[in-house]
C-alpha cells in the first residue's frame, strides 16, 4: 500500500470522527461536513487514487456510521466527486477563495438533493440549517486544504 493511500485513508477516518463527534445540538447543525470536504480534496488533487469508488465508499461508511438512509450519502458523495472530477482542470488552478465558493455551491446542491430525498424540502427551518452548513463548509475549506495539502506532500515524498 503506497503512502498516498495511507494518507487518504487516515485523513478520511479523521474526517469521519470529526463528523461523528458528539456536539451540542446548537453547534452540531453548523458543523462542517468534514468527510465531504475530504472527499472533494482528494478527488481534486489525487484523482487517480481517490475517484468515484473512493467517494462511494466514504459515503457508504458515513451512511452506516450515522444510521441514515443507506446509500444516500454514497450516491451524493459520488455525484459531488463526479462534479469535482469533471471540473478538476479549472478548479485545481483556481484561487482558494474561488475554490471555496465553488465547494459551497457543490455543498448547496448536495444538501438540496438530500433535503428532497429525505422529504423535508418544504421545512424552512431545515433549509436554513442546511444553508448554514454550506457556509460552514465555505469557511472550513481553507483549513482542510492546507492540512491535507501538507499531508499529501509528505505522502508523496
Amino acid at each position: 500500500m503506497s503512502t498516498s493511500w495511507i494518507a487518504i485513508i487516515l485523513s478520511s477516518l479523521v474526517a469521519l470522527v470529526l463528523t461523528l463527534l458528539p456536539l451540542p445540538p446548537e453547534v452540531h447543525v453548523h458543523n462542517p461536513q468534514w468527510l465531504l470536504l475530504t472527499v472533494i480534496f482528494w478527488s481534486l488533487y489525487r484523482p487517480a487514487q481517490a475517484g468515484l469508488i473512493y467517494a462511494w465508499c466514504a459515503g457508504l461508511l458515513l451512511d452506516v456510521a450515522t444510521n441514515g438512509l443507506l446509500g444516500l450519502n454514497a450516491l451524493l458523495f459520488t455525484l459531488t466527486a463526479f462534479l469535482v472530477l469533471s471540473l478538476r482542470v479549472r478548479l485545481g488552478v483556481a484561487p482558494l477563495l474561488s475554490q471555496a465558493l465553488l465547494i459551497a455551491g457543490f455543498t448547496l446542491l448536495y444538501l438540496a438533493v438530500a433535503l428532497w430525498v429525505e422529504g423535508v424540502a418544504g421545512d424552512l427551518v431545515s433549509m436554513a440549517t442546511y444553508l448554514s452548513r454550506a457556509i460552514s463548509n465555505l469557511a472550513a475549506w481553507p483549513v482542510v486544504y492546507f492540512i491535507l495539502s501538507r499531508l499529501g506532500k509528505r505522502a508523496s515524498r
